[in-house]
């Protein structure tokens, strides 16, 4: 979910996306109101300050949230197994993008539009993919995927093989690229981090 405006808070964007998609639960009919926790947690140093967020709904129930910010966009995603998200500036990313420090060994010998078959992305919405904006689906798929992993950039992302996940492309704002990553998972949905 796109939060318009600047939203200065990610939690309380993460809280009105959580509302809404609390409303669509059968749970909703019990009309309590939405009591939630959100918070964070760094997997690295522990801190709540910073680090992947989490969300405990009223039933005690754990959803799988990530969040992603570039500029005065701020995307939300909810879901029932581990997901990430990332939204990143076209620009930026061509500006600082390293193959070494990017691309798995087995992408850097593959022009990048190979390591994009499993990707659904939305040509239809987007103009014809440039070096650019290729570059940048690269980087937000293994951002994305990263998150949903919840390592974040403790990870290198030259160790993560795009074509080894599940991902897509999301519908963005102008200059901006945005990719979901979900690790579908037997059993209910849950949080390991709260």
């Amino acid at each position: 979910m796109w939060h318009s405006g600047s939203p200065t808070s990610s939690d309380a964007a993460l809280r009105a996306h959580l509302h809404r998609w609390w409303s669509r639960c059968e749970l909703a009919s019990l009309e309590t109101t939405l009591d939630l926790e959100t918070g964070r947690h760094c997997p690295t140093c522990g801190s709540d300050a910073h680090g992947r967020p989490w969300v405990r709904l009223p039933d005690g129930t754990t959803p799988h949230v990530s969040l992603s910010r570039c500029g005065d966009h701020l995307v939300t995603v909810v879901a029932d197994h581990p997901v990430g998200v990332d939204v990143e500036s076209i620009a930026a990313v061509s500006a600082r993008w390293d193959p070494t420090l990017v691309l798995h060994p087995s992408e850097a010998a593959h022009d990048l539009k190979e390591m994009r078959p499993r990707a659904h992305d939305l040509k239809e919405m987007r103009t014809p993919g440039t070096q650019a904006q290729e570059r940048a689906a690269t980087w937000c798929h293994k951002e994305a995927i990263l998150k949903a992993l919840g390592t974040g950039l403790t990870t290198p992302m030259s160790e993560i093989r795009v074509a080894d996940w599940e991902v897509a492309d999301i519908p963005a704002p102008q200059g901006c690229w945005a990719s979901t990553a979900i690790i579908r998972q037997t059993g209910s949905g849950g949080s390991s981090t709260a």
